[in-house]
């Protein structure tokens, strides 16, 4: 009898998560509220998660541009407000960046990364096998603007998207806060993760413009490599564990505001369409993020 490698790491995979869930607060905050948008690190199970992880990442997994990030971080310690736009592939794209950075080869990595914020999707704490993994790293609760767009001109969901828009402004504040104490925030500028057969998940979200003005400096990040690909069922209890080489690659730091300027200032855009300079500004940041994926692949392709 064959039995699948991958079924077996699954299996694992899963035996990890009920060992967490027995120490997690997997069922506490997985309704989101305007009260309860920002989430602490709760820390206990990152062992164990450690571990977890280590069984997926292949040698060759690495991070690349750390040059970048220390730079950010250094502009963050001297009260600049910083934020990384980073391409989503996977919902353990968080846990796999914790093990990168934990396993870096400079300690500094491991002060950053705990001066990382996400902002994350109100889904992620609504299944509570899926907040086991998420609740272990700091972030602010949001409702994603593909879900609202869904609820806009329809009746039936008036009293839902008044709801969310609540939750959206606390989460706007929250972010105003604390952006410039030191903290380094992250963002998935497509809002979802990445899926093969539908392009459009891969398409930058024209909110993304909010956040680069919010901040003064940013600097994009790519993801090469997935222990959990998306499948179309989209529940990701039933998503195979898989090994892979995982590769973070950073790029170059840059003025927020003097990134869109130069955007607008050297290509013919009309201005005075504002959601157009919206989708045109974050179909850059794309790019840049593409630019990165495909360095980032030159170097893995070597250990696949």
């Amino acid at each position: 009898m064959n039995i699948n490698p991958n079924d077996v790491l699954t299996t694992k995979f899963f035996e990890y998560a009920k060992l967490m869930a027995k120490h997690s607060k997997m069922n506490e905050d997985t309704n989101i509220t305007p009260d309860n948008v920002y989430q602490e690190a709760y820390k206990t199970n990152r062992k164990l998660l450690f571990e977890c992880m280590k069984m997926g990442h292949l040698p060759g997994s690495a991070v690349l541009g750390m040059e970048n990030v220390l730079k950010l971080y250094q502009l963050a310690q001297e009260g600049r407000s910083c934020i990384i736009l980073s391409e989503h592939v996977s919902n353990l794209d968080v846990p796999s960046l914790f093990l990168r950075f934990y396993e870096y080869e400079l300690d500094i990595a491991k002060e950053i990364f705990e001066k990382f914020i996400f902002i994350a999707g109100v889904k992620l704490n609504e299944n509570p096998i899926v907040k086991i993994f998420t609740e272990m790293f700091t972030r602010i609760v949001i409702v994603p603007p593909r879900t609202t767009k869904k609820m806009e001109g329809n009746e039936q969901f008036s009293k839902e998207l008044d709801f969310a828009k609540k939750i959206n402004l606390r989460s706007a504040r929250k972010i105003m806060e604390l952006k410039d104490k030191g903290n380094i925030f992250i963002m998935y500028p497509s809002g979802t993760r990445y899926r093969p057969w539908n392009p459009d998940s891969k398409k930058g979200i024209k909110e993304t413009m909010g956040y680069l003005n919010y901040f003064d400096y940013f600097c994009c990040c790519s993801i090469n490599g997935n222990n959990m690909p998306p499948r179309e069922h989209e529940d990701m209890t039933k998503e195979p564990f898989i090994k892979d080489v995982l590769v973070f690659n950073f790029g170059e730091v840059k003025n927020a505001k003097d990134y869109i300027d130069s955007i607008l200032t050297d290509n013919d855009v009309n201005q005075e369409d504002k959601e157009l300079v919206k989708q045109y500004t974050v179909d850059k940041v794309m790019e840049e993020i593409d630019v990165l994926h495909n360095e980032a692949e030159k170097y893995r392709i070597k250990f696949i």
